[in-house]
């Protein structure tokens, strides 16, 4: 899986955008073994639930109360939308 199409999309909105990812499948792109089940990334996922919101209960409340970042000004000076003949 990517970020790219959610980091355009939040580019073109001028958004903050941060990805965040839970690995559950440890030998994504290994050909040996005999690789996980759906069952194993399932235990992996619930496993990590608890950390999750813990994280995410963590950076909510870490969030500065006005944007003091460049992202709300990324497409300053730019000419939009492009004027087709």
């Amino acid at each position: 899986m990517t970020g790219h199409p959610e980091a355009v999309l939040a580019r073109e909105l001028a958004l903050c955008y941060t990805p965040l990812c839970l690995v559950t499948d440890l030998d994504a792109g290994i050909e040996e073994g005999a690789g996980v089940t759906m069952d194993e990334v399932f235990r992996v996922f619930g496993a990590n639930i608890e950390r999750l919101r813990t994280l995410m209960t963590d950076v909510v409340k870490a969030l500065p109360s006005q944007r003091e970042c460049f992202c709300p000004h990324v497409l300053d000076g730019m000419k939009l939308p492009l004027e087709l003949p």
